[in-house]
Order: structure tokens, then sequence, then C-alpha cells
């Protein structure tokens, strides 16, 4: 009889014997140059190299009438999840405004029942773009937002549901089937008010990539003393810009490349209005990456995901290491190298 491969029992020593967690963030998004077949195929080939290499989790974000071609979340998310394998599968995030709660509670229990596990990471929108075409008054985001999570996680834990709001409304409803426990709840939060919001009404702050650690930090404090007033653990779920390859120059060249004009794409959209500090997304590269991306070899990295541990209390660490127009084969060579040398050594 045949024994099973080293590779089919790493990933689980992996979550066994090391504290923090990782999670893949799968970039759907492709310069219009590219394919959305050649997409699709190369976040399958991440996702499978992600799952080898002992990732505890697959997510991906959502935007809708992009710049680039976009595949869209939900199917994305149920394809990878039959070669997930003992991965949990994220939203990362669903923009709730523009959906309606029933549904995305019910889309979010059928990727929990084919997964290992689902996260629902959740997130209230910026673009007009999307609000204006959704016919959907971008002013109701925060009421829509706040509604939806708490139609949602009525849904997940109760029957015969009634809620009466403003913008949702539902009589004696029941989703079925019902998860067996509710999904996390992360929520993306950018301004203190929001970050407020996500430790009032979520499980977790679901950290943007846009932050430096100093400033994360100081916002942090507001998270946390909530969350002590709920008796809550403080740990935190956080994005970053990830690039590791056997030189420190290697690394910050390969990002550079592809990463600098991806973030000016962000302040086209308006990213940089919905930050604490609106000027801090608009730096030359090299001071845009200093406290914010992971850039170096597997030792510089891991010393700087241990300041993350230290100062932040994360639990969760989720690089993005690829980025449009990159190379999927570049991408899933810094998936391997990160499985070899990174996780197991935080």
């Amino acid at each position: 009889m045949e024994l099973p491969s080293r590779k089919h029992f790493l990933p689980v020593l992996r979550r066994i014997y090391y504290s923090m967690k990782f999670g893949l963030f799968l970039n759907c998004q492709t310069t219009t140059d590219n394919s959305a077949d050649q997409l699709f195929q190369g976040l399958l080939d991440q996702t499978i190299a992600a799952r080898e290499a002992g990732f505890d989790m697959i997510t991906t974000g959502q935007h809708y009438l992009a710049d680039y071609i976009q595949l869209q979340q939900m199917p994305l998310l149920s394809r990878l999840a039959a070669e997930a394998g003992s991965m949990k599968v994220g939203t990362g995030v669903v923009l709730l405004p523009l959906h309606q709660p029933v549904d995305i509670a019910e889309q979010i229990t059928t990727l929990d029942t084919i997964s290992a596990g689902a996260i629902a990471g959740v997130g209230i929108g910026y673009r007009d773009v999307e609000f204006d075409s959704f016919g959907i008054d971008k002013s109701e985001r925060v009421g829509r937002f706040e509604e939806g999570i708490e139609l949602m996680k009525l849904l997940w834990n109760e029957e015969d549901v009634v809620y009466d709001g403003k913008f949702y409304s539902v009589d004696g409803v029941t989703i079925n089937p019902r998860p067996d426990e509710q999904p996390p709840v992360w929520i993306a939060a950018n301004a203190r008010s929001a970050i407020k919001r996500a430790a009032r009404m979520g499980d977790a702050w679901f950290v943007n990539p846009h932050s430096t650690v100093t400033e994360v930090k100081e916002l942090k404090e507001d998270y946390d003393e909530v969350r002590r007033e709920q008796g809550d653990d403080t740990g935190v779920p956080i994005i970053r810009e990830t690039f590791v390859a056997e030189s420190r120059e290697e690394a910050v060249e390969t990002a550079e490349e592809y990463l600098f004009s991806k973030y000016q794409q962000y302040i086209e959209w308006g990213q940089d209005e919905a930050m604490e500090d609106q000027d801090d997304l608009h730096k030359p590269f090299e001071q845009l990456a200093e406290d914010r991306f992971l850039l170096g070899t597997p030792e510089e990295v891991c010393e700087q995901i241990e300041r993350y541990e230290d100062e932040l209390n994360a639990n969760y660490m989720l690089p993005r290491l690829h980025w449009p127009g990159m190379d999927h084969d570049v991408a899933v060579e810094c998936i391997e190298l990160i499985g070899d040398e990174v996780i197991p050594n935080v």
C-alpha cells in the first residue's frame, strides 16, 4: 500500500505546531492585455501551492466595473474551494451595502458547507461608480452595512427571524441549512469611527494592507478598548502586500514593478479618501513600502511578522503577493518559499 506523501502531512502538522495562521489573499484582477482564463488558471495554481505550503485560508476581494479584468468573488471562491483541502475560504471582502444580506448569508453558508469552513469578511465600499451603478445612494452605506451585519447574524443563529430595519425587513424567516456555527465576521475598516464599529459589531477588525504598522498600532488602541469592554480577544487578521525572495533587492524590485501602479489605481478610485490620513498613499514607492509592506528574504520577513505579533497581536497574516500583470509562476515560487522558510519559523 502506498503511504501518504510528505506533502499530505505537512500542512496539518504546521497547523498543529504554529500559532500564527496564514491566509493567502488571492488577487482576482489582471491587466486587460491578459485573459480571464489565464487569471483563473493562475489563481487555481496559487491555491494548490498554498494548500501544499501549509496555509490556513484563502480569500479574495470584490469590486465591480473595475479597470482590470476581474473575476467575481463568490463563484471564484466556490470553485477554488474544491482545491483548498483543509484551508478555510473567506470573503475578503464582500461589499455588503451593495447586496441583500439574506442572499449573502445564504451564499456564505454554502461556502461553509463546501469547504473546510467559511469566514465572512465584509466591507462598506467606497467607489462612487459601484454605488451609482447598483442604484444605491452612497449616503446610505453605513445604515445598510450595519443592518446587513445584524440581519446575517440573526439568520445564521436563529430560526423564525423577525427583523424590521430601515433598509431590510424579514418576518419569521429561517435559512436552510443554517451553519453549525456562525461564520466569523471580519470587518474591514480604515477610519477610526469604522474601526470602533468593527470592534463593536464584528469578530475581528480585518486590517487593510494600506496602513502602516505605526498607524494600525495607534488605531488599534481604540479597537482594543471596545473589545475589552465586551470581554473579547483583541487579536486581528492583517492583509499585507508581501514578496519574499532570496535577496531583499529581488523582493523590492519585483514588488515595485507591479505594486506601485496598483496603488496609483487605488488613488484614482478614491481609496485615499477612505484613509485616516488622506495623503498617506501619495508617496514614492520606497516611502510607500516603509513600515507597510513585507518585502525581503525569508529571515527578514519572519522578523517583520514577529513585530506584527508583538505590537499588534496579529493572529492571522494574509499576504497578497500577486498583482495585476505579474506572472503567476513567480507568485507560486513565492508561496512555496513562504511555506518552506517563513511559516515554520514564526
